[in-house]
C-alpha cells in the first residue's frame, strides 16, 4: 500500500504526467502533490499557485479556446 501512494506522488493529479520530487516541493501543495504541470498548465498559472492546488485568474488552457486562453483563430 506504501509504494502506491509514493508512485501517485510523482505523478500530476490532473493528467498523470510524471512530476519531479524538486517540481511538487516547489509548486505542489503542502504534502507536496502537484495538481498541474507544464504538461497541462502554463508556466505563469503554475507560478501562480495552480499545481498547488489554487484557483488563479489566468485562463485555463484546458478549458479555453487556445493555449493562453486567447483566440487561435486570430492568429491565422
Amino acid at each position: 500500500m506504501r509504494l502506491a501512494k509514493a508512485a501517485q506522488k510523482k505523478r500530476c493529479l490532473y493528467c498523470d504526467s510524471h512530476v519531479t520530487h524538486d517540481f511538487r516541493r516547489v509548486y505542489g501543495d503542502s504534502d507536496d502533490r502537484a495538481h498541474r504541470c507544464r504538461e497541462c498548465d502554463t508556466l505563469v498559472r503554475l507560478q501562480r499557485g495552480s499545481a498547488g492546488g489554487l484557483d488563479v485568474p489566468i485562463p485555463d488552457p484546458q478549458e479555453a479556446p487556445g493555449r493562453h486562453g486567447g483566440n487561435p483563430e486570430r492568429w491565422s
